[in-house]
């Protein structure tokens, strides 16, 4: 059984998505300001990490495009999808817990880990069932 062309075409517009919102987070559109609001973006290899994952997430799903891919490149872009998704996870989550406890770290802690442990969860149950 084939993997349809819509799905592909659905993780493209999902990448593309990430890729803004981690554009806006990197604060790319904003002009360049003090060197210490730099030390508050992230690494640039961890950008270039990310950046590799968008990439060969976005021609992955091309590729299955062009040769009718089948389930492993459905797994494959999935697994890419999930992966460039968790910048955004944890730059999102932490701001929730900060706001309802503003002393408390361990909360954070708590509420981040159950966070992407559940989005973990989530990934590994839909790859499972596209493995199917």
């Amino acid at each position: 059984m084939d993997v349809p062309v819509q799905f592909f075409q659905s993780i493209i517009a999902i990448e593309v998505a990430i890729a803004g919102a981690l554009l806006f987070q990197v604060r790319y559109f904003e002009p360049r300001r003090a060197a210490a609001e730099e030390d508050y973006l992230p690494d640039p290899r961890w950008r270039l990490v990310i950046a590799v994952v968008l990439a060969a997430t976005i021609f992955g799903a091309l590729d299955g495009i062009a040769n009718a891919g089948g389930q492993q490149m459905a797994v494959f872009v999935t697994i890419g999808v999930a992966t460039s998704a968790i910048p955004i996870l944890i730059r999102v989550l932490p701001p929730l817990v900060i706001a309802a406890h503003p002393g408390s770290r361990r909360a954070y802690s708590i509420i981040t880990i159950f966070g992407l442990a559940l989005y973990a969860l989530a990934v590994t149950v839909l790859i499972f069932l596209l493995g199917r």
